[in-house]
């Protein structure tokens, strides 16, 4: 089973990180670009997080007293908002392709505006982990549009 890391940063993402899950998406058939992931091997860092896999991140979430777990609106995802920065965590439930997955968006003063970055790890196949990520870059692409006018 493949265990993947994603990541991606982009421009003028403002202030709506609770907006971020929105309605989910059409799982996507398309394979996400290669060069976007990499294969893992041990343990990843995901916004700060670092765990052997995505089980493991999620229970530093869970475990960390600056990090509040809030309702996701979805069975098919946990979230998690940092109290003192602009970073918020998703993880998938086993109602969910890509279980495992931590997902995590950071929002970011860059000097020029806002940016956003975005990490993942899957543990799940390549295939829905693909869907996974396409379908949080369909959400991140509805806010910079929202954000935008």
């Amino acid at each position: 089973m493949p265990v993947l890391l994603w990541g991606t940063t982009m421009r003028r993402a403002g202030t709506l990180l609770m907006a971020l899950l929105g309605l989910p998406s059409p799982t996507l058939a398309q394979a996400v670009p290669e060069g976007v992931h990499t294969g893992a091997n041990g343990a990843s860092n995901v916004c700060g997080v670092r765990g052997e896999n995505a089980l493991a991140i999620r229970q530093k979430l869970k475990a960390d007293p600056t990090i509040v777990e809030k309702p996701s609106g979805s069975d098919r995802f946990e979230t998690y908002f940092s109290s003192v920065e602009t970073k918020q965590w998703t993880v998938t439930t086993p109602k969910d392709a890509a279980y495992p997955a931590v997902t995590c968006v950071h929002l970011y003063n860059s000097g020029g505006g806002t940016d956003m970055s975005r990490q993942m790890r899957c543990d799940a196949s390549r295939a829905a982990c693909d869907a996974l990520f396409q379908e949080f870059e369909s959400n991140d692409e509805k806010i910079r549009k929202q954000i935008r006018g």
